[in-house]
């Protein structure tokens, strides 16, 4: 009788806290922020008809569903916070887990900045604040989200929760408002808004906005090393999640394009206060961009607990960055990874920029490592990699991860067609972490 294995020993340095709920809602609050309520107007002006428009968020929602079922199991694989700064070190080696973690951590500040840009303005028109005080009242908000987190993950992670259930609920009311109104005049041609050179380059360039829509679906996974019991955990709070932001997402389109004419939906960015505003008056409508600026800004307090975990994944097995893998022994956080973190959305917010632009950089760069991720996923399985706590078993294996690599695909040639700048952009900054990285391999460790 062969003897009964002795199960790994935890690899997490951080305490388990997050259940299904938590887990749930935490994906809840970190992908449903401006996204919905700017990307409707992207993707009409790029595929001119409501079928399509509805055609992409379907495809957007099956991908980030896919996507969060594959880093879901290669969490419960390898259950370490860091999602897959970590999955790649373990399946293609440290330097493609560097190249990964050196551009998230330039691009993955974006969408925060993005979002908290988006907030000010619309605080800044109904309140009418200076640009000026809209940047001090994003840098101060960032801030404060910072030192909270940096204090105590438990407590962020409990106002993530209700955050995520405050954000469900005043979309809830905005759909049931658009519903209850009179239906929008259908237009007598086609939108003219949509000027395309090719449909599929539209339909490419509308996915990408969709899916910064729905970014944030690999959060979980970065709080791996954070999820209690991740077998059964990470996949019961995915679908949890993602199930809660998909019937959200298409329920506000379908209350946007009963309230609105399609052309207007194409070229009005403040979707919300002006299909509220049809229904209920302009002082409505102004009321509501006044809630949506707060509750977008709350979305810093799910980007700022799960993406610095991407800098400690990287400072633990980097000699050259070993300080920067410090874990507060009474707060039990990884305090400079948050600060760094903080500090770079900060900085993008303090530096300004367009929303497309900043939006393409981030899910252009992002992408190719999308890509590896999903072959990862497929070597763990070959390898035997099993996790600690136990593995959860994807379904319907391999279609989540031909899909993700279709996605992938798609996504880079529609990119390099439609804004081949911003494409080649994600690129230069992989490239010079390419550099960077045979720099620091060649100096000695800077901590312990």
């Amino acid at each position: 009788m062969e003897p009964t294995p002795v199960p790994a020993a935890d690899p997490s340095r951080l305490p388990r806290h997050l259940g299904v709920w938590n887990g749930g809602l935490l994906l809840v609050t970190g992908v449903i922020g401006v996204g919905i309520l700017q990307s409707p107007s992207v993707v009409a002006r790029n595929t001119g008809s409501m079928a399509l428009a509805y055609g992409v968020w379907l495809v957007g929602a099956v991908i980030a569903v896919c996507g969060a079922l594959v880093m879901a199991e290669l969490a419960s694989r390898m259950p370490r916070s860091g999602g897959t700064t970590v999955f790649l070190r373990e399946t293609f080696g440290p330097r493609t887990s560097f190249l990964f973690a050196w551009t998230a951590i330039f691009l993955g500040p974006v969408g925060t900045a993005a979002i908290m840009i988006v907030s000010v303005r619309n605080l800044g028109t109904v309140l009418g604040i200076s640009e000026d005080m809209q940047t001090v009242l994003a840098l101060g908000w960032v801030g404060s989200i910072t030192l909270l987190n940096i204090r105590s993950s438990r407590v962020v992670a409990r106002i993530v929760g209700g955050v995520g259930l405050l954000k469900v609920s005043v979309l809830a009311a905005v759909v049931l408002l658009c519903l209850s109104g009179n239906a929008a005049p259908a237009p007598a041609a086609a939108a003219p808004a949509a000027i395309i050179e090719s449909p599929w380059i539209g339909f490419g360039l509308a996915l990408t906005a969709t899916m910064f829509a729905y970014d944030g679906w690999d959060g979980l996974s970065l709080v791996a090393g954070e999820v209690r019991e991740p077998r059964r955990t990470l996949p019961r709070a995915t679908l949890l999640g993602m199930g809660i932001i998909l019937a959200v997402y298409l329920a506000v389109n379908a209350g946007f394009f009963r309230a609105l004419p399609f052309d207007q939906i194409a070229s009005t960015p403040a979707l919300a206060a002006t299909a509220v505003g049809r229904v209920l008056g302009e002082n409505t409508g102004r009321f509501l961009t006044l809630f949506v600026a707060c509750s977008a800004a709350s979305t810093a307090f799910g980007s700022l607990l799960c993406n610095p975990r991407v800098i400690f994944a990287l400072a633990e097995e980097e000699p050259a960055f070993r300080r920067f893998a410090y874990v507060h022994p009474r707060w039990q956080t990884p305090v400079p990874a948050i600060a760094i973190y903080g500090g770079l959305v900060m900085a993008y917010i303090a530096s300004g920029g367009g929303f497309e632009r900043l939006t393409r950089y981030m899910v252009l760069g992002l992408l190719p490592f999308y890509g590896l991720a999903a072959i990862a996923a497929i070597m763990a399985r070959r390898r035997g990699i099993t996790g600690p706590h136990g593995v959860f078993p994807m379904p319907l294996y391999p279609l989540p991860v031909v899909l993700m690599l279709v996605y992938v695909a798609c996504g880079l040639a529609s990119g390099f067609s439609g804004d081949f700048f911003a494409a080649c952009g994600g690129l230069v900054i992989i490239a010079a972490g390419a550099v960077v990285y045979q720099v620091v391999r060649r100096r000695p460790a800077s901590g312990p």
